[in-house]
C-alpha cells in the first residue's frame, strides 16, 4: 500500500487544500492496486472519505468528517479502518483470480490425464481416492505452474470465454507474477541476513593493538592482509 497522506494529518491537509487543489478535485490518500481512498471537500469545514475502485469507479465504503466536532486522533481510527477494508477487498480480489487460474490448470491437467471432472470429483469423495492420480497443491501450483508467464498466458487464451476476459486476467496474471517472485526474493535474501545475524550474535569479538613497520598505511594494510590471506572470511575484520 502506498499512503499518500498519512491518516494523523487528514485534518492539515483538508485545512491546507480545501481552498486550492479540493476545489478542483479529491485528492488520493492512499493506493494498493485499483483501489484507492479519496478526500474530497463537502463545505469548509466538511470532507468525505471513501473507498474507491479507481478502474471501475465503484465506491465500496466512506464517511463524512467534520472537523469542527472530530479531532486527528479519531479521524486517524476511520482511517485506518478504511485502510483495512481496502486490504481486504484487494487480496480476496487477488486471490480469487489467481484461484480461477488455478482451477484452468486444474481443468487442463484433467483433459491431459483423460479424466472428467466428475470422475476425479467422485474418486476424491469414494473409496478409490488412493487409486486416481492427483492434481498438486495449491501451494506447489503457485511455486511453479503459476509463476511460468507462457504457462499461465497459454492457459488464460485456452479457457477465457471473451477477448475482455482474457485480456483482463492476461493483465492481472502478468503484474502479480511479478510481485510474488519479487516478494519470494526478498523472503528468501531476509532469511539469508537472520541467519548471518543469528550466527554473529553467537561470536564474541575481542580486539588487539598491532604495530606493522611500513613506508604508509597502505603498504602496512597490504602486509597485513598478505599474512591474513588463508584466515577464513569473518574471522578477521581490519579497521583503519
Amino acid at each position: 500500500m502506498f499512503t499518500y497522506i498519512k491518516p494523523e494529518f487528514m485534518i492539515h491537509t483538508f485545512t491546507q487544500q480545501r481552498d486550492n487543489v479540493l476545489n478542483e478535485r479529491s485528492l488520493c490518500v492512499a493506493r494498493l492496486g485499483d483501489y484507492a481512498i479519496q478526500m474530497a471537500k463537502v463545505d469548509d469545514s466538511t470532507f468525505s472519505l471513501s473507498l474507491e475502485n479507481a478502474s471501475e469507479g465503484a465506491t465500496y465504503a466512506g464517511k463524512v468528517i467534520n472537523i469542527n466536532n472530530t479531532n486527528e486522533e479519531s479521524i486517524a481510527l476511520i482511517v485506518d479502518d478504511l485502510f483495512r477494508r481496502m486490504q481486504a477487498i484487494n487480496e480476496k480480489e487477488i486471490f480469487d483470480m489467481r484461484e480461477n487460474i488455478w482451477k484452468w490448470y486444474a481443468l487442463s491437467w484433467l483433459e491431459e490425464q483423460d479424466i472428467s471432472l466428475e470422475d476425479y470429483l467422485d474418486s476424491r469423495m469414494g473409496h478409490s481416492y488412493e487409486e486416481m492420480p492427483h492434481w498438486k497443491s495449491f501451494e506447489e501450483y503457485m511455486a511453479e505452474d503459476y509463476l511460468s508467464i507462457a504457462s499461465t498466458m497459454n492457459i488464460i487464451n485456452k479457457y477465457a470465454q471473451t477477448p475482455e476476459e482474457s485480456e483482463k486476467y492476461r493483465t492481472f496474471a502478468a503484474k502479480d507474477i511479478v510481485e510474488v517472485r519479487q516478494r519470494h526474493s526478498l523472503d528468501i535474501i531476509q532469511k539469508e541476513f537472520a541467519a548471518k545475524a543469528d550466527g554473529y550474535e553467537k561470536k564474541k569479538t575481542y580486539g588487539f593493538g598491532i604495530e606493522i613497520v611500513a613506508d604508509s598505511r597502505n603498504e602496512a594494510r597490504e602486509k597485513l592482509e598478505a599474512l591474513l590471506k588463508d584466515t577464513p572470511v569473518g574471522e578477521f575484520i581490519i579497521r583503519g
